[in-house]
């Protein structure tokens, strides 16, 4: 069964480019990693059809709040990001779609948008930040489980 996690990257990210787990592009969670049976083409042609992703998309502007704690452990530094409610209304729509196709998405109902920080980079509390990029990612890439590797990937705003 293949698994994908949708973002939205604070950088550009086109489709084919491959990262290890360690060197994740900063981004924004927009959909958590989810299993199905569809295939990643499939699996684009849903999002590709989200209003907001693939017609009339706009980029989504933001700001860096509050640092927090995530995790079970609560040991996962992340920034809050903060919008107008964009991020919530795509969720909404593309969470939608994916179920409407037959995928069973099992989404936090205490989704609150944030960037992890990494020790190659993180957002501070009010900088500015432009989500202009909606990335599907395969978390089961056949390089092994320590890659992710670009499906697809959608400019807002172009």
């Amino acid at each position: 069964m293949a698994r994908f996690v949708v973002v939205l990257p604070l950088v550009p990210l086109a489709a084919g480019d491959e990262f290890t787990v360690a060197q994740w592009p900063l981004h924004v969670t927009l959909v958590e990693p989810f299993p199905t049976s569809l295939d990643a083409v499939e699996v684009a042609a849903v999002l590709g059809d989200v209003d907001g992703i693939g017609r009339e998309a706009r980029a989504i502007h933001a700001a860096a709040g509050e640092d927090a704690m995530f995790g079970r452990r609560r040991d996962v530094p992340v920034t809050l990001v903060e919008d107008g409610g964009e991020l919530a209304a795509l969720r909404t729509r593309t969470l939608a779609a994916l179920r409407h196709a037959g995928v069973d998405v099992q989404p936090r109902r205490d989704f609150r948008p944030h960037v992890t920080r990494k020790q190659h980079g993180r957002v501070r509390q009010g900088d500015r930040v432009q989500l202009a990029t909606v990335a599907l990612i395969d978390m089961r890439p056949p390089q092994g489980g320590h890659h992710r590797r670009v499906v697809a990937a959608w400019a807002l705003g172009a």
